[in-house]
């Protein structure tokens, strides 16, 4: 078998596990947000929306791309280039984790000192305490194995999919029974814990590969931070493009808007993170494949990778476009109806995420700076026109200005894939029907 057969046997291997993974999950997802709305109170999504932003941005604010670094190193399977990136993984859990605790500690000093407005989801008691038994989260992550990351770089997706679906479903039933005895935030909290913890447990027991140990190599170390400062920068602004909303909209929107916002958001995002996680885990190390073994062949290989995820971004956008409303309508009660109507314009959004997997052309090219350059733009316009937006038509036009955001950067993206080289118009120009498709089927659905 040739190499090129192999790594597309590899990709589309990869594709349908990552596919099929995805799916199983939202649908254990959403089996469990539509009994959790209907035995919990709309604010308690608001506050664990935020709880986890404040996580996440912490993570994203001190992330090296040690994963990324993995896939795409000449030494990505030496043991002491590993156990030196799990060394680095666990100090920087140490430091989340305390960071996280201050976060708590900062959020309870200025509500009690009244510096918080009362109608803000910020102002709630519950969110400090929650922060602080979720700063055990990054310590609990740091210790995952880098087994994970190896799994991932050679398109073998199989066990890490079984592994995140063993994790989730412990994380389900930790819940369940929980809210049987206490229909509070807690169950949702000390599941999300369960589901980390029995994710890193079985990632050291399960995959295949040398155990990680505690070892330092003072040349993986500067490889690492080498890689590490330019993905610095693009997680950063990563995170405050992707949690932005919530952040600019937590402080606006009262706790119960919040809530229903946090619904649509929810489930969109099941669709955005489908997107990403084929962008990432599998376009990502099949283009550093390609650009190692044929590099002639990369703008080819480009548009046949985009090709199936231009497809389904456009046709669910369509679809969601006109039906969105009618699909919360059909899985929650009447209190949340008012996510339906922010769903459909979140389904915008698909039109233009399916070019991350240019940006992953960039980071295979050692050009992270441009990710970096067309992630700034974003945040510039999101921070300009959700506040506008909010000016002109309150909580809707907040979230039209969100969706708005998105689009101005596609000058850039198509600029920039001029200038490598990356660009057939023709090739950009035949998916765009596929929206239309997905707006009949919406006609039909809704």
């Amino acid at each position: 078998m040739s190499s090129e057969t192999g790594l597309r046997s590899r990709i589309i291997h990869a594709f349908s596990w990552t596919l099929s993974g995805h799916l199983i999950t939202q649908a254990i997802r959403l089996f469990s947000n539509l009994i959790m709305t209907r035995l919990l109170m709309p604010e308690m999504f608001g506050i664990m929306a935020i709880a986890n932003i404040i996580i996440i941005g912490l993570a994203m604010f001190s992330d090296l791309g040690l994963k990324q670094n993995i896939i795409q190193s000449q030494r990505g399977r030496d043991p002491h280039f590993l156990n030196t990136i799990w060394v680095v993984q666990i100090i920087r859990g140490f430091f989340l984790s305390s960071f996280c605790l201050l976060a708590a500690y900062i959020l309870a000093y200025v509500n009690n000192v009244g510096l918080i407005d009362n109608s803000s989801v910020y102002a709630s008691k519950l969110l400090p305490e929650v922060l602080v038994i979720l700063s055990l989260s990054p310590l609990i992550q740091g210790f995952e194995s880098t087994k994970i990351a190896t799994e991932n770089r050679g398109l073998q997706l199989k066990r890490i999919v079984k592994l995140e679906l063993i994790a989730q479903l412990c994380g389900l039933v930790f819940m369940l029974v929980w809210v049987s005895y206490d229909r509070s935030i807690w169950a949702l909290v000390y599941g999300a814990l369960v589901a980390g913890l029995t994710k890193v447990f079985m990632g050291h027991i399960y995959l295949p590969g040398r155990k990680n140990k505690f070892e330092w190599d003072k040349k993986a170390f500067d490889e690492i931070f080498h890689f590490g400062k330019w993905m610095f920068l693009s997680s950063i602004l990563g995170f405050l493009i992707n949690q932005g909303d919530k952040l600019l909209l937590g402080g606006v929107m009262s706790s119960t808007s919040f809530g229903l916002y946090s619904i649509a958001a929810l489930l969109f995002s099941s669709l955005q993170v489908l997107v990403s996680k084929v962008i990432s885990s599998v376009v990502f190390p099949a283009l550093g494949e390609i650009n190692r073994i044929s590099p002639d062949k990369i703008k080819e290989k480009y548009y046949k990778l985009r090709l199936p995820i231009d497809i389904f971004c456009l046709f669910i956008a369509g679809f969601l476009f006109k039906s969105g409303g009618t699909l919360v309508d059909l899985l929650y009660d009447d209190r949340y109806s008012d996510s339906g109507f922010m769903l459909q314009i979140l389904s915008l959004v698909l039109i233009v995420i399916r070019f991350g997997v240019a940006g992953q052309f960039y980071l295979v090219m050692g050009k992270p700076k441009i990710m970096s350059i067309l992630m700034l733009s974003r945040l510039i316009f999101m921070v300009i026109l959700v506040p506008v937006g909010y000016q002109l038509d309150g909580d809707i036009g907040a979230v039209w200005g969100l969706a708005a955001a998105y689009f101005p950067g596609l000058i850039l993206t198509f600029f920039y894939k001029i200038q490598y080289g990356l660009m057939d118009i023709k090739k950009e120009l035949y998916v765009i029907p596929v929206f239309i498709i997905g707006l009949v089927f919406g006609m039909i659905f809704d």
